[in-house]
């Protein structure tokens, strides 16, 4: 793995959320085609899988994975810059251009430089969302998420008896849209957006049955 330097990062993460816009760049309406990401490692290895989901159909129509050197160790409040870089070339992989980014993470309500779900969607200028499992930053207020006051998220529960999910904003979408469209992704019994869902269960057999993924490399 590189050196890194992390006030490098850290310019490059304020720069990011420079950019995040919180109003919706497309209707919940008119979206068709949702990709979803999850990112696995396989020792010096990330496996990243993109799903898109067909929301007209009710389907997935799609799966791509990758495989890239893990471009950094695991530090807490960098994790958008070990797994932002991989998803993106999973997003480049596809043959179906999804009308927004779910990634399996977070996206303005993290609790370090910037989530991985802002991160693509500056990157890809796409509407992107994170999805996690806990609250990693931010406050909840009547079901909203909120940093200072600032709206850029939701509390979604997905399941019955399940605990909530945390839904927030990467980019060029709102809060409330945002948690939307997570809703329409859920196919039962699962708790997760079926693209996100399908993508994590993707990476993982991939991983343990050592099959082929199309192989990214980087120049030094």
């Amino acid at each position: 793995m590189k050196q890194v330097n992390f006030g490098q990062l850290k310019d490059h993460a304020n720069a990011i959320l420079n950019q995040v816009s919180l109003d919706d760049s497309v209707s919940n309406d008119e979206i068709r085609f949702v990709a979803g990401f999850d990112v696995s490692y396989d020792g010096e290895d990330c496996v990243c899988a993109a799903v898109v989901f067909d929301l007209k159909d009710n389907k997935i129509v799609e799966k791509k994975v990758v495989r890239s050197k893990t471009p950094m160790k695991f530090v807490p409040g960098f994790l958008a810059f070990r797994e932002g870089p991989v998803m993106c070339e999973a997003y480049y992989s596809l043959e179906n251009e999804p009308d927004v980014l779910i990634v399996d993470g977070n996206g303005l309500a993290d609790d370090g430089a910037c989530g991985t779900a802002s991160f693509i969607g500056v990157e890809l200028a796409k509407p992107s969302i994170g999805v996690a499992k806990r609250l990693a930053a931010g406050e909840e207020k009547e079901g909203f998420i909120f940093i200072g006051e600032q709206k850029i998220g939701k509390v979604v529960k997905t399941k019955e008896f399940a605990n909530p999910l945390f839904v927030s904003v990467g980019h060029m979408i709102s809060a409330e849209s945002a948690a939307e469209l997570v809703v329409k992704c859920v196919v039962p019994p699962h708790k997760m957006p079926e693209p996100v869902h399908v993508a994590h269960r993707v990476a993982d057999k991939k991983i343990k049955n050592k099959e082929e993924v199309i192989l990214v490399e980087h120049n030094e």
